[in-house]
C-alpha cells in the first residue's frame, strides 16, 4: 500500500467501440486501496468492461507488466506485485484490450521503496543523515542497535504521510564503540525483536583507522 492520493480510475473508450456496443466503459481498480504502496506490498488488480475471452495487456508507466485473459463477462482479477520503486512517485497502470485496443483503462497510485538511506561511512559518535521511505506500518520509526555489549532502542522520527518518509540525523553507536560488526534494525516497534514484521536490517562495521583525525570509522551495508 493517512491523507491520501487514492487509486482513481480513468477510462477511455474509442468512438468505434461505443458505436458497436453498449457495454460499460472498461475500468480497473487496485484493492486494497492505500494512500501509498511500498515495494513489499501486494494487491489485487481487477478489471471490467473488456472483450469476453480476450487478452488484456497491462503496462506500468508505459512498460510491460504482463497480460491476463478476460473472463466470459469481460472481467479479470489477478495478484499484483509492485516490484522495485524509488523515492516517492506517482505511477500509472494501464490495461488495454488485445482484441479491441480502443478499450483501455488506467489508474494512478503513489508508490515508494521501503528503505533507509544513510552515509556509507562515518565516525562512531558522529550523527549521520538518515532518510527513510515506506514507514507506513506505524506512527513512529525506531532504530535498534545490537552488538558488542551495545543495546540501544531509539525513536528517531514520526514518518510523514502519505509514504512514511523522514529525514533525521542520528549517531549509530557512541564514539567509544568497540571494533566489530553490529546489527542495525529499523522498524515501527518500540521494543527490539528479530521477529518484528516490516523491518529493515543493516550491518554496521566499526573498524580502526590510522588517521590522526580519527581513531575509528564505520561502514553501513544492507
Amino acid at each position: 500500500m493517512r491523507r491520501v492520493m487514492k487509486a482513481t480510475t480513468l477510462a477511455t473508450v474509442g468512438l468505434a467501440a461505443l458505436a458497436a456496443t453498449a457495454q460499460a466503459a472498461p475500468s480497473i481498480t487496485l484493492s486494497p486501496v492505500q494512500a501509498c504502496y511500498t515495494d513489499e506490498d501486494s494487491a489485487t488488480l481487477t478489471g471490467a468492461g473488456f472483450t469476453a475471452g480476450a487478452g488484456v495487456n497491462v503496462t506500468v508507466d508505459g512498460l510491460s507488466g504482463g497480460s491476463i485473459t478476460a473472463d466470459t463477462a469481460g472481467g479479470f482479477a489477478g495478484a499484483w506485485n509492485f516490484g522495485q520503486m524509488k523515492g516517492v512517485k506517482t505511477h500509472t497502470i494501464t490495461a488495454t484490450d488485445a482484441t479491441n485496443p480502443a478499450l483501455t483503462a488506467s489508474l494512478s497510485f503513489v508508490g515508494t521503496t521501503h528503505q533507509v538511506k544513510a552515509s556509507a561511512r562515518g565516525k562512531p559518535g558522529k550523527k549521520s543523515k538518515l532518510r527513510g521511505f515506506g514507514f507506513i506500518y506505524g506512527s513512529k520509526a525506531y532504530m535498534h542497535v545490537r552488538g558488542h555489549g551495545i543495546k540501544s532502542d531509539t525513536r528517531i522520527a514520526r514518518p510523514k504521510a502519505p509514504c512514511g518518509t523522514f529525514v533525521v540525523k542520528r549517531a549509530f553507536v557512541p564514539s567509544g564503540a568497540p571494533v566489530g560488526k553490529y546489527r542495525v534494525q529499523f522498524d515501527a516497534s518500540k521494543r527490539f525483536s528479530k521477529r518484528t514484521q516490516h523491518k529493515l536490517v543493516y550491518q554496521l562495521t566499526v573498524f580502526r583507522t590510522f588517521s590522526s583525525a580519527a581513531t575509528a570509522g564505520f561502514a553501513l551495508a544492507g
